[in-house]
């Protein structure tokens, strides 16, 4: 195999075909036609002797030697685009650049809008791709490292020692237990047998912080009993204000649904942890002036909004 005779144009096709996981996404995604598309991915396979990508049900789906192509690419062309984007100044007034945020339901309320507020009136040209962020925190942070999110917030403690991802801390927040008012056990101090006989609505696009609330109990020898599992946190504050479940909540996000909804914080006999909030992002941004710029943005937002959601006297 000799790279010399491989055309490079065929890298950028392959990766919009990884990302998009169709043909059609992919062409629409270069602004080529569904035939030159096509054709590229043939001589593509032609070229590695391997079918690249499978076709399923829903998607084209990549195979094994795929995978292991895709990350050097993205790499690759990260270090390009870079390579050229700072040979000239950014200015998110001209820039149309399209920026990828991988988001959860604790950045909707958060950050979208005043995010959006921001690029309507600096940058109107700029394009924010905002994706659903269901995936586990490691696939994510993956999908950081090949290119395919260029920004998001996970807790701190994700980041371990990855050399590849960069990270900046934002703010932190203390989990709390919180009940409907008028609940049967709001205002008492609890004991480990009132924890024991409690329902839990939980969520399950919070994997990270799942391991923390669980050890937790393990410690106290507690099983926790869960009789809801929603797949957002934005219904929880309802379901608890109806029912007799309860429910653990980031601090900042009880006090501004506090506004909304009438619930309150349990007294438990223990404390749960601290968890850090951290933007992520791919180590070969860092010195990108466009994305500098979004970072600025994001944690501006951010910690503007967790200070207005702070307890009083903090």
């Amino acid at each position: 195999m000799n790279i010399r005779q491989l055309d490079l144009n065929l890298l950028l096709i392959f990766d919009a075909i990884y990302r998009e996981r169709s043909i059609s996404g992919a062409a629409r995604k270069l602004n080529m036609s569904q035939p030159t598309v096509s054709n590229a991915l043939s001589r593509l396979r032609n070229f590695t002797d391997d079918q690249l990508f499978y076709r399923s049900a829903n998607a084209m789906l990549p195979t094994r030697a795929a995978n292991a192509l895709a990350v050097p690419i993205s790499h690759a062309l990260n270090a390009v685009e870079i390579g050229f984007s700072t040979m000239r100044d950014f200015d998110p007034k001209t820039s149309e650049r399209t920026f990828s945020l991988g988001i959860n339901d604790h950045m909707r309320l958060m950050l979208i809008p005043a995010l959006a507020n921001v690029v309507e009136r600096e940058a109107p040209n700029i394009v924010l791709d905002f994706q659903q962020d269901i995936k586990s925190p490691s696939r994510t942070i993956d999908d950081i490292r090949r290119g395919g999110i260029d920004l998001t917030i996970l807790p701190a403690h994700m980041h371990g020692n990855d050399e590849d991802i960069s990270m900046e801390v934002l703010y932190g927040d203390k989990l709390v237990f919180a009940a409907r008012m008028g609940h049967p056990v709001a205002g008492k101090q609890l004991d480990d047998n009132d924890l024991a006989s409690l329902k839990f609505v939980t969520t399950g696009v919070a994997p990270a912080i799942r391991p923390i609330v669980e050890a937790e109990f393990s410690k106290r020898g507690i099983q926790r009993k869960v009789s809801c599992i929603m797949p957002d946190t934005i219904t929880i504050p309802a379901i608890i204000e109806m029912t007799d479940n309860v429910a653990i909540m980031g601090g900042h996000d009880f006090r501004r649904q506090q506004q909304e909804y009438a619930i309150t914080q349990l007294h438990f006999p223990f404390e749960l942890p601290e968890v850090h909030g951290a933007l992520f992002w791919s180590k070969s941004m860092d010195d990108d002036p466009g994305h500098q710029w979004l970072r600025g943005q994001v944690a501006q937002i951010m910690k503007a909004a967790i200070s207005v959601n702070a307890p009083v006297g903090a």
